[in-house]
């Protein structure tokens, strides 16, 4: 089988000199528009979370860093949808007109172009580790795809006879190692199938063009098959970064945003968001859970989490005060629970309702999300009412997971139905589930009723939906004594039915996972015997 080595990146390294050169236009321009002095634009770093100084611009030219102006209070955070690029920050307050907006636009979109160059680059440059699983039969091809995927790619490739000698090095938190199989029938495959069957994400199988066998790598959830009939050195280039690529995602994006609102006021959103963060903690405790009490109305967690009624300091206090410290933090408004378990007061004044949708504590906002990102992996915020505010929109598009809570009650589903549909038009949908909570209450509607309600607004759109029973006599008793359920009542329905919801969302996942690798182990140790 013939191969050819693929081109250098240097086509590409022009291209993203181009664009950044590009990009500096537009900021001179903006410059001249909107009679500022000049600008810095700090990039955002994905792996540190937090902004990086990158230039500073005036009319003309590229100029030397000032220090005072990359503290400056007046910002513009440029973003598309979830993803951050950077921010431009200026010493005035700036005055937009129709031709600055579209300036910034169009830096937006230049940066979208430098965003998809790196990207590309990183695929090409970043090391990986390759590892051929071969046997005698393969053993021709295998060394011949050793030597040419090493003319192709930036990356250790060795060959190996059998997977348990690398599991060490598959298990790491940051592993970027992918098993390409080199097979010639099912033997090999069928070796090691209890190890395939826990690190199946990382493999590609390259085989005979057999159906039985390509089915068999499917039930060991291998999605990557490639018939020998069908190989060429692009379509391999192509599974590996895809495989790299989501390797690459699963290590970067270890933390998960959840927020969790309710279609209106005392439907149980905070009651629901705090014991979600506890189970979460308590039942993962080598990942750290950030609770965020963000209600428009005076904030009860405090009662619950820091058994606190009137704390001295809030959210407000806590983003006035810097950047992200936990040790400073923890003077104002952040509140240590447990050792892995931390929670932010929300506001204790009706006059700070307001505050909340400035766009000053918008930024400062997001700014501590990001950078609190790097230290917690669950970060819980309870928004209180659905609706699309400024800080509420900013939290739909910062989340991972929008959860939104109603009951079987008319006003409540023709209030979902409303928010439903402007959460789709607004291209949040895939992020929504609904959670039907007091289910069995009094006068309710039926779940049929429900659907139908729904399903005037959603065409073919399936709703999926999951139910939390009333278990008033837990929660009642709760209330009473300020006790989260999931401390006071282990055992009971509530707590059982959430639990069941983050095990389906596999947040809680170590049992399946323990049981894998004894399984694993087991197999092992019965094969050496």
């Amino acid at each position: 089988m013939d191969y050819n080595s693929y081109q250098d990146s240097s086509h590409i390294q022009k291209e993203l000199i181009l664009r950044k050169e590009n990009f500096l236009e537009i900021l001179k321009l903006f410059v001249m528009i909107s009679e500022v002095e000049k600008l810095t634009y700090l990039k955002y770093d994905f792996k540190y979370n937090s902004y990086m100084y990158e230039c500073t611009v005036n009319a003309e030219e590229e100029i030397d860093a000032d220090i005072h102006l990359i503290d400056s209070r007046y910002s513009i955070v440029l973003k598309d949808k979830d993803i951050i690029f950077g921010k431009i920050v200026f010493d005035q307050k700036v005055s937009f007109s129709k031709a600055s907006k579209s300036l910034v636009y169009k830096a937006i979109d230049s940066l979208k172009k430098i965003f998809e160059i790196e990207k590309e680059l990183q695929y090409q440059n970043a090391p990986l580790n390759l590892y051929i699983v071969s046997d005698d039969k393969s053993s021709h091809f295998s060394s011949k795809l050793q030597t040419n995927l090493e003319m192709l790619l930036n990356a250790n490739i060795d060959i190996i006879s059998d997977l348990s000698s690398i599991t060490n090095k598959l298990s790491l938190k940051n592993s970027k190692n992918i098993i390409i199989y080199a097979i010639a029938d099912e033997e090999l495959i069928a070796k090691n199938e209890d190890l395939l069957d826990l690190y199946n994400e990382f493999v590609i199988v390259i085989g005979p063009n057999n159906h039985s066998l390509s089915l068999k790598c499917g039930k060991l959830n291998i999605l990557s098959y490639i018939a020998y009939d069908d190989f060429s050195p692009e379509l391999v280039k192509k599974y590996i970064l895809e495989t790299k690529y989501k390797i690459q995602n699963k290590n970067k994006l270890n933390n998960k945003i959840i927020s969790i609102s309710g279609v209106c006021g005392g439907i149980g959103t905070t009651t629901i968001a705090m014991n979600v963060a506890d189970i979460l903690a308590h039942n993962r405790h080598e990942k750290n859970v950030l609770f965020i009490d963000l209600s428009t109305t005076k904030a009860i967690s405090n009662l619950f989490l820091s058994q606190n009624p009137v704390p001295k300091h809030s959210i407000i206090d806590l983003l006035d005060a810097g950047d992200f410290n936990i040790e400073k933090n923890l003077e104002y408004g952040l509140v240590k629970v447990r050792e892995n378990f931390y929670a932010i007061n929300g506001i204790q004044k009706h006059i700070d309702k307001d505050l909340l949708d400035k766009e000053e504590f918008i930024e400062k906002f997001l700014d501590y999300i990001l950078k609190s990102s790097e230290s917690f992996n669950y970060i819980i915020i309870d928004v209180g009412v659905a609706d699309a505010s400024p800080i509420k929109s900013t939290i739909y598009d910062l989340a991972n997971e929008i959860w939104v809570l109603t009951e079987l009650a008319i006003p409540h589903v023709s209030t979902l139905k409303t928010f439903y549909s402007l959460m789709k038009r607004a291209g949040l949908k895939d992020k929504m589930s609904f959670i039907v909570n007091r289910v069995n209450s009094l006068n309710e509607i039926s779940m049929n009723d429900f659907d139908s309600i729904m399903s005037t607004s959603i065409s073919d759109d399936v709703l999926e939906y999951e139910k939390i029973p009333n278990d008033y006599e837990t929660l009642g008793k709760c209330w009473n004594y300020c006790e989260l359920a999931s401390q006071l009542s282990k055992d009971s329905t509530f707590v059982n039915q959430i639990t069941k919801i983050l095990k389906n969302r596999e947040y809680i996942e170590e049992d399946r996972v323990i049981q894998k690798q004894k399984k694993s182990l087991f197999s092992i140790f019965k094969k050496a015997k």
